[in-house]
């Protein structure tokens, strides 16, 4: 149902979509601010060795840990951010972190630069 009011009737003068740019620009910021995380240049953290990689993914596994690795791929001398969250899988030298928004990303233990031992309070809170 669609009620048009003559415009002799109107209150105001209406502006036409400027009353929606507000809206407009919240949902453009929120998008941007997701965005900029992606944008921040990352340092890279040191490197690890595969001995030293395997004892803590095996620790991870064991024990239920959270992890977060920095993948040795780097685009732009920028290193991607940290894949956060529990190892929920391996195959084949692949492993399987699922985040908190509950999907699962894979990632070759062989472009694994960095990896570390997370608190579970701080990450779910984060």
């Amino acid at each position: 149902m669609e009620r048009n009011v003559p415009r002799e009737q109107w209150l105001y003068p209406d502006r036409g979509m400027a009353k929606w740019l507000g809206w407009i620009l919240s949902d453009h910021s929120a998008y941007m601010e997701e965005e900029s995380v992606f944008e921040r240049p990352f340092l890279p953290k040191s490197e690890m060795s595969a001995v030293e990689i395997d004892g803590l993914l095996q620790q991870a596994w064991e024990q239920s840990e959270l992890i977060s690795v920095q993948k040795n791929v780097e685009q732009d001398q920028r290193f991607e951010p940290d894949i956060q969250g529990a190892l929920v899988g391996f195959d084949h030298g692949i492993i399987y972190i699922q985040g908190k928004d509950n999907q699962a990303q894979e990632v070759a233990v062989a472009e694994i630069r960095h990896i570390e031992l997370l608190d579970a309070k701080k990450w779910w809170l984060s």
